[in-house]
């Protein structure tokens, strides 16, 4: 039998396991029947994901047509993640992705960076991290940060002699996808955990997060210095002499009308959503408004015939069920039922900063392996009130922590923006993993020990 097949069996076995369970309720108190078959059916998902025993966008089918046959809940639930304006950013920015591959608008910008990055591959991953972290300054969304820069990236690659599967062209992608996710974590409204951090702070105790608060909290060891080990990482697995320097390269590309058109559409792209804080119209609208006119007729910029060949379009599935996924865990009563339990294991005492800091993050990394980043937000900030409090620490303090558990992500399943990233960029989540279980395990070694310094420093842990 092989691995695949042998994980396969032990997960079903698990599943079945943790559904047959009684369910841990104290006398007098109601729970959701739903519980454990939800409990059941997030470990066999999330196992899958993690492990690969099943392509990615099968076991998310697997999970929607399990939850509607076992009831575990509502279908408006289960279905909830294709109301989301993140699915719908995906799905436009596929289209983006495919256009500017077809117009060719992709090689052109990215002749204009082979001069500049093309002196060592330390210099060239350098460079795409820290024009990913710039453009998270100007774009409130990963996704829309990756949908720009993928397709320059990999027409940098295609310029500079990179070739599909070599290990080189795979570290850009993994450093596009990873800068444009990881470090503008560190930046408020620059991912969406941020804003729903911040939106949970204000609705549920009133609190607002500026964002200079944040920024620098956040941003000089969780941003700064993650994005340092976010390049050194890359460049020891994927480094790779350049190929084709840019002094070789030829001359520019030209930019055919359709790219040229192209160029404009996603200008004002950009434009609107750079502005959205004016405007408010949420970024997967303004995406899939952009892709409508891209295969305009007439208008447009791609063909139909264009997608046959693109595989990116699975990954709407895995998106759907990963956005699903935590909307199931938290109406079924299992967010709650796991932190409950997790909450239990320790003791939050006053003069103890430090046993804070470290249960209260570690707990938001067990709960962000069963949700989205979003959906363990939502679950985890209701206690933060009640562990301030049994802490002797403000609520902010609290919160803040609360973003070293989304903030460390072992497996790429656990967030959309990276599953897109890999996607679009055409490489395997085994790559992905390779530099994502290294970040999260040097973060909590390395990372989280001096955060915690640096706030003692501010004075927010005393």
């Amino acid at each position: 039998m092989s691995a695949r097949r042998l994980i396969f069996v032990f997960l079903v076995a698990a599943a079945a396991g943790v559904a047959l369970l009684p369910i841990p309720v104290a006398p007098g108190d109601s729970i959701d029947p739903a519980v454990m078959p939800a409990l059941a059916l997030t470990v066999f998902t999330v196992g899958m994901w993690a492990t690969g025993a099943m392509p990615e966008h099968y076991a998310s089918v697997v999970f929607f047509i399990l939850a509607l046959v076992f009831q575990i809940a509502p279908v408006e639930v289960i279905f909830s993640g294709l109301k989301s304006s993140a699915f719908w950013l995906i799905a436009g920015g596929m289209v983006i992705g495919v256009s500017a591959d077809r117009t060719g608008l992709g090689r052109y910008l990215a002749h204009a960076f082979v001069r500049r990055l093309n002196k060592s591959y330390l210099q060239l991953i350098t460079g795409i991290v820290i024009g990913a972290v710039a453009l998270a300054f100007l774009i409130p969304a990963a996704i829309a940060r990756l949908i720009i820069l993928m397709p320059i990236i990999l027409g940098l690659a295609d310029q500079l002699g990179f070739k599909s599967g070599d290990k080189g062209r795979t570290g850009m992608v993994l450093a596009t996808t990873f800068a444009c996710f990881f470090i503008p974590l560190a930046i408020l409204p620059a991912n969406l955990p941020n804003v729903v951090l911040a939106g949970v702070a204000e609705s549920l105790y009133g609190l607002k997060i500026t964002y200079g608060f944040y920024l620098l909290m956040q941003f000089p060891v969780s941003g700064a210095l993650k994005g340092v080990l976010l390049i050194a990482i890359i460049h020891f697995l994927f480094r790779q002499p350049i190929p084709n320097p840019g002094q070789s390269a030829g001359p520019p590309p030209t930019l055919s009308v359709e790219g040229k058109r192209l160029a404009v559409i996603v200008g004002v792209t950009l434009c609107i959503w750079a502005t959205d804080f004016i405007h408010g119209i949420a970024p997967g609208w303004v995406a899939i408004g952009t892709a409508i006119v891209c295969v305009m007729p007439g208008l447009g910029v791609v063909r139909p015939v264009d997608f046959r060949q693109t595989k990116g379009f699975q990954t709407l599935f895995f998106v759907a069920a990963v956005l699903a996924l935590g909307s199931v865990v938290a109406s079924s009563g299992a967010g709650s039922l796991i932190t409950d339990g997790l909450l239990a294991l320790n003791e939050f005492r006053p003069g103890h900063p430090a046993n804070t800091y470290w249960a209260f993050s570690a707990i938001g990394m067990m709960i962000s392996l069963f949700a989205t980043l979003p959906g363990a937000i939502v679950v985890l900030a209701p206690f933060a009130n009640d562990v301030a409090a049994a802490a002797g620490l403000p609520v902010m303090s609290i919160l803040m922590v609360m973003v070293n558990g989304f903030s460390t992500v072992f497996f790429p399943y656990q967030s959309a923006p990276l599953l897109v990233g890999i996607r679009l960029g055409s490489v395997t989540l085994i790559d992905g993993l390779k530099v994502c279980l290294p970040l999260a395990i040097l973060t909590v070694i390395v990372l989280l020990p001096l955060n915690y310094l640096w706030w003692t420093w501010l004075g927010h842990l005393k």
